[in-house]
Formats: structure tokens, C-alpha cells, sequence
């Protein structure tokens, strides 16, 4: 399936789009996600300051809170968790970034400022041209087919870069159920960066810079 732009630009303008009203715990998957150290990723001395500062600025949450699970609704530790837009809005104002709150809306400031990178539909892993200009410290966007042809961006997470021992790609965000290294687990922390097969309904179909942080 090949994912329109005008379409796409039509959902990401509908403010809060993506986001469950009522914060329900989502407890199907029990086992806290993953935290690296900043010296695990490849290259992380190398990048700029302000995508050091942002990286820092994740990893330093998933660090310094207690378990933060998968909570809709929740922007904040205090809020007892983090749904995915939740946790990135979070971690950008620490970091001193404006953004918008929902997921749909995160992508659409993105596109607003230039910043947002469109994946070709035949992308299957970050070897392919539509990921040549992902950086650590971008936003990943994934989004799932909607009514009219239009598109549903449900997911948001930050791309962290690949990890030294053996250069696999990760990023940081809230889930109740993506992996790392093969164990599945609930909230804030550290996974996989894999991009969906060919028949998943869910498709990774956007990535950029947050505005505020130089585009090198």
C-alpha cells in the first residue's frame, strides 16, 4: 500500500488525534523495559550537543524514574506512566522543546517546520533510501490505515542510534508490548527499532528532527 500524502496530512491535522481519553493501565505485558547508558550507543560522542542533551534527556528518565507502564493519557512520571506522544512530550520539554502533545500532532509539527522525512512504503529495513537521513534523537511515527483512505498515526518513539556491540538499531519510548533483544515488556524504556513486515497493518511511515534541535 502506498500511503498519499494529502490523505495523510488531512488526519495529522486533527488536534489530539491518536490519543485514548480515558488513562487505563495497559498490564497485559509485566516485565519493565530495558535502559542502556549513553556509552552503548555508536557515535553518541560524535553527534551535536543538542541531540546529546535530547538523548541524555530520555535515557535520564527511564533511568531515574521508578517502572513507568504504559498508561493512555499519561504525560508525566507523576501520572503514574506514559502513553507513547505522552512520554515524547515529556522528555522534549525537559530538554527545553515546545512540542505538541498527541502523536498525529507531533508529526504534523514535524512537517510544518520541514523537518518531517516520508518512508517509501517498500522500506524494510534502514538500509533503504527513505532512512539515509535519519539521526539519533529523531522522532519515529508509525500509523495504521484509517476510513476514506486517510491514515491514523498511532505510535510515536525517538530513534537513539545503534548500539556498539553489534550496531543494532534502538529507540526509546512507551509501549505495552515491543521487545528488546527478544523480551517483550510494558512502559518507558528501551526497544528494538525493527520496521514492520510488508503485511503488518501498521506501518512506519514518518521520522524527523524535533524543531529546536539543528538539522546538521
Amino acid at each position: 500500500m502506498k500511503w498519499a500524502i494529502p490523505a495523510l496530512i488531512l488526519m495529522l491535522g486533527l488536534q489530539g488525534y491518536g490519543q485514548a481519553v480515558d488513562p487505563v493501565v495497559m498490564l497485559d505485558v509485566n516485565t519493565r523495559p530495558a535502559s542502556i547508558g549513553t556509552s552503548e550507543l555508536a557515535g553518541f560522542t560524535s553527534l551535536p550537543n543538542a541531540r546529546r542533551q535530547l538523548i541524555e534527556t530520555a535515557l535520564a528518565v527511564a533511568w531515574q524514574s521508578p517502572w513507568l507502564p504504559y498508561l493512555a493519557g499519561g504525560a508525566d512520571p507523576d501520572d503514574g506512566g506514559f502513553d507513547c506522544s505522552g512520554a515524547m512530550y515529556f522528555v522534549m520539554r525537559k530538554a527545553g522543546l515546545d512540542p505538541p502533545r498527541s502523536s498525529g500532532v507531533q508529526m504534523e509539527w514535524l512537517r510544518k517546520h520541514g523537518r518531517l522525512r516520508v518512508v517509501a512504503a517498500d522500506a524494510r529495513d534502514l538500509k533503504h533510501r527513505s532512512f539515509s537521513e535519519l539521526k539519533p534523537g529523531d522522532l519515529l511515527f508509525w500509523a495504521v490505515s484509517a476510513h476514506g483512505g486517510t491514515i491514523r498515526v498511532h505510535h510515536v518513539a525517538m530513534y537513539l542510534g545503534t548500539e556498539k556491540k553489534d550496531g543494532r538499531p534502538v529507540m526509546i519510548g512507551s509501549t505495552d508490548g515491543r521487545s528488546y533483544r527478544g523480551q517483550k515488556a510494558n512502559g518507558y524504556g528501551v526497544h528494538d527499532l525493527r520496521i514492520p513486515k510488508a503485511e503488518s497493518p501498521s506501518k512506519l511511515i514518518g521520522y524527523g528532527t524535533p524543531p529546536g534541535i539543528d538539522v546538521e
